[in-house]
């Protein structure tokens, strides 16, 4: 599952207000703050397992509980939660939704409702930053206003003071190089591992059994008796060139789930039918393992296949269309973002869904995406776009006349909306308080000119000034970027689609449309009949 954000307000509040009292009356004295919880992995949606006696989203709704107990000891009233679930802070490409916004309502030191904030709590610090850029922007925030507070670890942090600026620094730096340093000992250690031809850690695989402590036996070592057979069919149906999903047809009917409990789908029985382990190998990069003298590292583990049959089954991948033969990942990242910002090679993958009614009587609506074909006449480009899941896989279309059509849709609805449109402005939250710093700032300056503060005191108070205008302009930047981008399309014609790469023009259809339903051809009617653009129903975006 891609990471979730999202922020709500109080629904204690909420409750208040509905019933007439007044924001200061629920405060009741209390300092206004606002809870932050942030978690990497969610382990509900990581293991099959695991999801049946865990709901998503539980490890934010612990830390939540657990911030909720501090606010009351701190007498702090949480205004409003944030949370960022299933999203690292250690990598700098991932977007935090939750976290911007968390730091954008504290600089401002107001919500996006207009409610009064200067405290956040969280578990630890780690939550809310990992990396020095994170931690400079959620200082900037904290300590916009001499109220600012930041409780975490059931007392506040200190983030003011140039001891614990360089504390926080010195933490976010750290919290970069573990990262980093961590990734470079497991690499190693695999390495060695390797080498030595010891079993593969990690989780347990199809085929094999678990780890047990009491017998010695380290996990993926000994077969499963159970799981074997299965494997061998699996194997056994690959060199028969079986396709990969009328293989795990097969053994969902015969209701044999993978390790992790979920059932199988095409491309995860043709990562475990190449994956070398099985076959007493390893590789790394798609290169089996050697020796210093060149020779290939045989495991000292039981294996479900030779060595010959995975190479068989390998170059059958490559053949079908793999780049390499072997499984290089265990998944990919987690990318919040809507369609228009997911890298892709085709135009209108992620917003395609599919419409047809699966034998559970629901309709699939699963993420449509292309898939190269032969290049013919009636389909120059030479892809189409088709739903590969296990249970429906019973649309696709030409993805040339797909895109002619959808293009020209899009042409027409930027064209409709923007050519003639006036640049949108929204205002600045922080437009006030930064005129009010300003000012004082130059009162500060006239009364250290007139000799009435000491060159200590004005240098020091001069400095707090200073820093805090900084945040505040580099958050105008930000927004007058933001806003710059929202008018991109401003004054916009057809002229200038031929112009725009691939990125920027699914960034345009992200403007006009939602989700597309590629519905099925209907009862009768062949699949040689012509395109027919009434099967595309368009979901525009409002």
């Amino acid at each position: 599952m891609a990471g979730r954000s999202k922020s709500y307000l109080n629904p204690d509040l909420v409750r208040a207000l509905s019933q007439g009292r007044t924001y200061e009356e629920w405060l009741d004295g209390r300092v206004p703050g606002v809870d932050y919880a942030r978690i990497s992995g969610d382990q509900s949606v990581r293991s099959a397992v695991k999801a049946k006696g865990r709901e998503v989203g539980t490890g934010v709704r612990h830390q939540h509980e657990e911030n909720e107990e501090q606010a009351e000891k701190h007498n702090v009233a949480i205004v409003k939660y944030y949370e960022d679930n299933n999203i690292t802070a250690a990598d700098p490409d991932i977007f935090r939704p939750a976290f911007l916004e968390m730091t954008k309502a504290l600089l401002h030191r107001k919500t996006e409702e207009d409610y009064r904030i200067c405290a956040i709590i969280a578990t630890e610090y780690q939550r809310v930053w990992r990396l020095p850029e994170d931690y400079l922007r959620f200082r900037r925030a904290v300590i916009a206003d001499d109220d600012g507070l930041f409780i975490e670890r059931e007392k506040p942090y200190d983030i003011r003071s140039t001891g614990g600026h360089i504390v926080g620094l010195v933490n976010s730096g750290v919290s970069e190089g573990e990262v980093s340093n961590t990734k470079e000992r497991i690499e190693r250690n695999q390495r060695r591992r390797q080498q030595d031809g010891t079993t593969p850690g990690g989780r347990r695989r199809f085929g094999y059994l678990g780890p047990d402590p009491l017998k010695g036996r380290s996990t993926n070592t000994i077969c499963d008796e159970k799981e074997k057979p299965w494997g061998r069919f699996i194997i056994e149906s690959a060199l028969a060139k079986r396709g990969w999903k009328t293989i795990a047809r097969d053994v969902n009917a015969a209701n044999v789930t993978g390790a992790s409990g979920k059932p199988w789908s095409g491309e995860t029985i043709r990562q475990w039918a190449v994956n070398p382990t099985n076959y007493g190998y390893r590789a790394v990069k798609g290169v089996l393992v050697r020796d210093k003298d060149g020779n290939l590292v045989k495991g000292k583990w039981e294996t479900i296949g030779t060595l010959e049959e995975w190479q068989i089954i390998t170059g059958i991948s490559i053949a079908n269309g793999a780049k390499v033969g072997v499984r290089m990942t265990n998944g990919g990242g987690k990318n919040p973002n809507p369609p228009e910002y997911r890298a892709t090679k085709y135009m209108f993958s992620g917003f395609l869904q599919c419409g047809r009614i699966r034998k559970t009587k629901v309709v699939c609506h699963s993420s449509i995406g292309g898939a190269k074909r032969e290049v013919t006449k009636e389909n120059p480009k030479g892809f189409l776009y088709y739903c590969s899941h296990m249970d429906c896989m019973g649309v696709s279309r030409n993805g040339t006349l797909v895109d002619e059509h959808l293009e020209e849709l899009v042409v027409c609805a930027l064209e409709a909306r923007y050519k003639k449109a006036k640049p949108q402005t929204r205002p600045w939250g922080g437009e006030e308080r930064l005129e009010e710093l300003r000012k004082k700032k130059t009162t500060l300056s006239s009364t250290w000119m007139e000799g009435r503060l000491t060159d200590e005191d004005f240098y020091r108070l001069n400095s707090e000034i200073t820093e805090r205008i900084d945040a505040l302009e580099i958050d105008k930047a930000e927004h007058q970027a933001e806003e710059a981008r929202e008018n991109t399309f401003t004054g916009w014609d057809r002229s200038k689609w031929k112009d725009m790469d691939l990125t920027q023009k699914r960034m345009a259809i992200g403007r006009i449309i939602q989700a597309v339903i590629i519905m099925p051809l209907p009862k009768g009617r062949s699949k040689r009949a012509p395109f027919d653009p009434n099967l595309l129903r368009v979901i525009p975006r409002r």
